[in-house]
């Protein structure tokens, strides 16, 4: 089974490991080494195959817009759901329940893990 994920959620990792250095979760010596791992193992796992990284296409983006509307998600939630059904995913892993229902709603076989 590949893994697949839209480039956004780069932005997303990144974005969280910014916070947890500005709130002090971690200190600057941290964040530098888990971002490093972050991107290289991401590299690694694209060029060996078992990593697919979705590109954000407009239409892609445009039908997140419509599930962000109608089910009231963040628009990168809507993002994950919507790239997921673009590349005909066989499973969608998240740990949110709303978004689980949501991509139960849409057809996806999703699974929550908590």
């Amino acid at each position: 089974m590949k893994i697949a994920f839209n480039l956004w959620n780069i932005g997303e990792v990144l974005g969280a490991l910014d916070k947890a250095r500005r709130l002090g979760r971690i200190d600057e010596h941290e964040h530098s080494i888990t971002r490093r791992r972050f991107l290289r193992e991401i590299r690694r796992m694209v060029k060996l195959g078992v990593m697919a990284a979705v590109p954000v296409k407009v239409k892609v983006l445009m039908k997140a817009w419509k599930l962000t509307e109608k089910h009231h998600i963040y628009v990168a939630d809507a993002l994950q759901i919507a790239s997921a059904k673009h590349v005909k995913a066989e499973k969608f892993l998240t740990g949110d329940q709303k978004l689980h229902e949501v991509a139960m709603a849409k057809g996806l076989s999703s699974t929550l893990l908590c």
